[in-house]
């Protein structure tokens, strides 16, 4: 489901440590707010139930059944917010929202006869709910985006190629329907003229700009409100609370500030932001956070230790692994002093708020990974559109180039037919480059090879055949054969040539130099990138006495 252990390496926790997190926060609901931290019999039930509504890989278990089991637990099992997060999580919208709020509803009459009761019932119903709703969500949602890494790659890709095909069309295919035109009106110069400019186009076009990065979308939009909306119920749950407390009003006024800031300052702290980015001001607003909530132990009316859980919540939010989990073993141990309710409370705020952070963080972390991925793979198929183009619309503009020129020298308009079919045979190169479908034949290279020298009147020595090469880089070989006699073609005074095809790769001589200095231009570099995979050499240079070689040798 996770397709491997990256984010684990990269040193984010990976599904294991999510899936605990989750069921942990969910077990701390579960537990008796009257006093204990094991849950009843009937809440057991209930938290496995949820487990399968959440769990990623449970999605095969559960259903309408599941659905209604965990509605029907909901007046025994103590834990109603259960049935709310069930019913955001298997029920469509909208009336998903509807049902929640009757399964809120029923939670205050649930809860008792009294406001204030029926009200704690209700806040702590929707709060529950939406943080388990939340959770889940976001733990899917990490796991769609991890298992999808490479879609949107795949994606970027496919409109990489379109655009190429179109910018292809414009710049190289029109000057080769021109060609066919002219060619067959017998018009040598034209031809020759329009497949040198087309050439020079081809050869002179720069690297690819980088691309910029490929749009994922912005945060899922439920997140923010849905993560306002937990800090806001449990902000209620606390208020209610405090006023069932016999505090007076500076009291009250001291305890509901106290909570209201801890409480603004987590959100403060959760709100989502890309990986690495702390909020602003953290360490003094933690601070505050950890002075309030202490500074409640010590209140009226016995110590409220709940607040510590916010600050347990901050210090793994805030702090690196090695200092949060160890203030957070101290927070816990802190409320144990008090009661086991006030420890399990602890625990159970704090992998809620850790939870929602930390699954906010990662879907951003994948989503970043993703667009690393598609930048990467569309800076590929540039180049690699780049090289096909330059490798092989180069040459055959250069091949027509050439056999027109000849017509023109020798007087003779057999020579444009080739020139025709080599400007179909280019376009059907140029149709085939943004779908990858490249790959060059040995034989058909060898006896174009030799129709073009010889019309260019360059004697070609053989030896060997393509059925002496390995199969699986007759492509490479192929390739590197129409460089070779392209550039002999545009840069030689050449009059004979000798190719070898052997088991370990090929060799082209010709008894001729580059004349003047020679500067290279990407055809090389574009050979060499093809050979890698191979993992061929590539040479090219003078070869005494006063002749010019080609060579790619294969590993024995």
């Amino acid at each position: 489901m996770f397709g491997g252990t990256k984010d684990e390496d990269e040193g984010l926790p990976g599904p294991v440590v999510l899936s605990l997190v989750l069921l942990g926060a969910m077990f701390g609901m579960a537990a008796p707010a009257d006093g204990g931290w094991w849950p009843a019999p009937a809440a057991l039930v209930a938290l496995a139930v949820q487990a399968v509504h959440c769990l990623p890989w449970t999605t095969r278990l559960r259903g309408a059944w599941t659905l209604a089991a965990q509605l029907l637990l909901a007046p025994w099992s103590g834990v109603p917010g259960f049935a709310a997060a069930s019913v955001l999580l298997l029920v469509r919208r909208p009336v998903r929202w509807v049902l929640f709020a009757l399964v809120v509803a029923g939670a205050a009459a649930l809860a008792g006869d009294g406001g204030y009761r029926a009200a704690n019932g209700a806040s702590n119903a929707l709060a529950q709910g939406l943080t388990v709703y939340a959770l889940t969500r976001l733990f899917h949602l990490y796991a769609e985006l991890h298992a999808a890494r490479d879609q949107l790659a795949a994606a970027q890709v496919a409109s990489e190629r379109q655009r190429a095909a179109r910018e292809l069309h414009a710049a190289i295919g029109v000057p080769l329907a021109a060609i066919l035109r002219l060619a067959a009106d017998g018009d040598a110069a034209a031809v020759a003229a329009t497949a040198r400019r087309a050439a020079a186009r081809v050869r002179a076009t720069p690297e690819p700009p980088h691309p910029t990065p490929a749009p994922d979308g912005p945060m899922p939009a439920p997140v923010l409100p849905i993560l306002v909306a937990v800090h806001l119920g449990y902000l209620a749950v606390g208020v209610f609370s405090l006023t069932g407390l016999d505090l007076n009003p500076l009291q009250l006024s001291f305890a509901l500030g106290a909570l209201t800031l801890v409480t603004g300052l987590q959100i403060h702290h959760s709100l989502p932001r890309p990986p690495g980015i702390r909020p602003p001001g953290h360490q003094w607003t933690w601070a505050l956070q950890c002075i309030l909530a202490i500074a409640v132990l010590f209140g009226p009316d016995g110590p409220h230790p709940q607040l510590l859980a916010f600050a347990a919540a901050s210090a793994l939010v805030l702090l690196p692994p090695a200092a949060g989990w160890p203030a957070f073993g101290a927070a816990v141990l802190t409320a144990g002093t008090v009661s086991g309710t006030a420890a399990v409370d602890v625990v159970t705020i704090a992998l809620v708020y850790y939870g929602l952070t930390l699954l906010t963080t990662l879907v951003h972390r994948v989503r970043e990974a993703r667009r690393a991925l598609a930048e990467l793979a569309v800076a590929r198929e540039r180049r690699r559109i780049a090289r096909d183009v330059h490798d092989l619309l180069g040459s055959g503009l250069t091949a027509i180039a050439v056999t027109a020129e000849l017509a023109l020298r020798e007087r003779n308009p057999g020579h444009l037919p080739r020139a025709a079919a080599l400007a179909e045979r280019t376009l059907t190169e140029l149709r085939a480059i943004p779908a990858d479908h490249t790959e060059l034949d040995l034989d058909r290279e060898l006896v174009s090879a030799q129709a073009l020298l010889a019309a260019a009147g360059i004697d070609l020595r053989l030896t060997g055949t393509p059925d002496t090469t390995p199969a699986t880089a007759r492509p490479l070989l192929a390739a590197v054969l129409r460089e070779g006699i392209t550039n002999l073609l545009r840069h030689s005074r050449a009059t004979h040539c000798t190719l070898t095809l052997h088991p370990t790769g090929l060799r082209l001589t010709n008894n001729h130099p580059h004349p003047g200095p020679h500067h290279p231009g990407h055809g090389t570099p574009n050979l060499t990138t093809r050979a890698t995979p191979h993992h061929a050499t590539l040479t090219t240079g003078p070869h005494p006495p006063n002749h010019w070689t080609l060579a790619v040798t294969l590993p024995t």
